[in-house]
């Protein structure tokens, strides 16, 4: 092979040469100068240039990296520090919160400023016309917002969203609208929620550093979610399509019956720590639970507006159980005996005797089994009897009523589901080492068709009982 003709490569070495001879004009005129060794995409701006041109104003990089802003802005201090972006910005108050959203976020302000929401970017998204669309925008921010953090903003662009709405002429994208606000609101409910929880020190050294300046106060919270929550039924109500309606006021309600919870749970529940650096006073306590029990009654008649049986009931056997979850018996059974549909009604009242019973409120959980046995004997559909009073059965067996579960074999509609019943009675007696109840039940009361198939199922409960004692001593012994 013949080597390669020295022409060939001689232009390739001529531009090579031509490239190193336009280096230094092209770094006189790059803006960015040396670097400061930070590495790249760091965002820190600094720069260790020396050849600015005279006059030049000294610039730095913000950490979105745009570029323009002067070294020393207006606002600066005395010393010459900056006080960083957003020193200027002023953030409208809603009237009716001024006392609660003057919070200050400044302690998270920096930490975090690359994903930070700016006010600049909900008023970017307010100059949109269509309605529709500005609204889409806005709710977009606000969730960004609620995943930052920033209360206050995700706030503003809810009520923005809201009035948005207000103005959207057309049917589908005025409910896809409110349907997101629902969503929105209630995501900001949560959070507010989530972030106030009161916590308790346990140990006093820690204490300094554990109260961050600027938190969110529980009563705050607390208020500021009761009002996310009344916009979110408010606006859910004004849903043009009737089943949507419904729909989303029901979850407006859950939403305020799982907030109830949370409060009565969270926020009033007494510690393990009395006394400790951060609980909670008497005080506050019966405040909480108050303000739980006033937003159960309120999501109550929320819930009576809604048009659809279905969530109707659904919203108000929501409402019940979480009024049960909390320890809020008086509002559960009133509400849980309240329902008119049967179905639903003896559904929450199983749920509320169940808590009821989980913590030794006995006479409570008896009262409310009979309403509830009383509500599913009252189905007139053998089916859906049937299906309910499974679930009242399996309720007392877990309970460990066992004379009301056999009690209530009898509300079975058919021989074959009652049958079933007993047998699952019988093995749960065994599975508890009630063995001598169980056999004097079933030669007392059970037809002898069905005595050995029991006996069966008792030996099976009990070899279970025996099988799982086994495995916790291997386990104990470090198999």
């Amino acid at each position: 092979m013949r080597p390669a003709h020295p022409t060939t490569w001689f232009p390739a070495l001529a531009l090579a040469f031509l490239a190193l001879g336009a280096a230094q004009p092209l770094a006189a005129q790059n803006d960015s100068g040396l670097s400061s060794g930070s590495g790249v995409g760091t965002g820190s701006g600094a720069s260790s240039r020396v050849d600015r041109p005279p006059g030049e104003e000294a610039v730095i990089e913000s950490p979105g990296g745009v570029r323009g802003s002067p070294l020393i802005p207006p606002g600066a201090r005395s010393d010459g520090v900056p006080l960083g972006p957003g020193v200027n910005v002023r953030f409208p108050d809603d009237p009716s919160l001024a006392p609660f959203l003057s919070l200050e976020e400044a302690a998270i302000e920096n930490a975090q400023s690359r994903a930070r929401i700016r006010q600049d970017m909900l008023d970017v998204a307010n100059q949109l016309e269509a309605p529709g669309e500005r609204g889409r925008v806005l709710l977009q921010i606000g969730r960004g917002a609620i995943l930052g953090g920033q209360i206050r903003l995700a706030h503003q662009a809810v009520e923005d969203a809201a009035n948005a709405a207000f103005l959207e002429k057309n049917d589908l994208i005025h409910d896809q609208l409110i349907i997101s606000i629902v969503t929105t609101a209630g995501l900001l409910s949560e959070t507010l929620l989530r972030e106030a929880k009161p916590q308790t020190l346990l140990f006093e050294e820690f204490a300094e550093g554990a109260l961050t300046p600027g938190r969110l106060q529980p009563e705050v919270a607390i208020q500021l979610a009761r009002l996310e929550w009344r916009r979110s039924a408010y606006m859910a109500s004004l849903i043009r399509n009737p089943t949507y309606r419904s729909e989303y006021l029901e979850r407006s309600v859950a939403n305020m019956a799982s907030g109830s919870a949370t409060i009565a749970l969270e926020y009033a529940a007494a510690t393990s720590a009395a006394g400790a650096k951060g609980a909670p006073t008497d005080e506050q306590i019966a405040e909480f639970k108050k303000q739980a029990d006033e937003i159960l009654a309120e999501a109550l008649s929320f819930a009576n507006q809604i048009e659809r049986p279905i969530w109707k009931n659904r919203a108000m056997e929501g409402i019940a159980t979480s009024a049960g979850q909390s320890d809020q018996n008086d509002r559960a059974v009133e509400i849980a005996g309240g329902i008119r549909n049967a179905e639903a009604r003896a559904r929450a009242l199983v749920l509320v005797a169940e808590f009821q019973a989980r913590r030794n409120q006995n006479d409570a959980a008896t009262r409310s089994y009979n309403d509830a046995a009383e509500a599913v004997a009252s189905i007139p559909d053998h089916g859906l009897r049937g299906v309910l009073s499974g679930i009242l059965v399996d309720s007392l067996i877990s309970t460990g009523r066992f004379e009301d579960a056999r009690a209530c074999v009898t509300l079975y509609p058919t021989d074959s589901e009652k049958f079933v019943a007993m047998g699952a009675i019988a093995e749960s007696l065994g599975a508890r080492r009630m063995n001598d109840m169980a056999r004097e039940w079933i030669d007392r009361d059970v037809p002898p068709e069905y005595r050995s198939t029991l006996y069966r199922r008792l030996s099976n409960g009990m070899l279970r009982a025996i099988t799982e004692e086994r495995a916790k001593d291997l386990q104990g012994e470090g198999f």
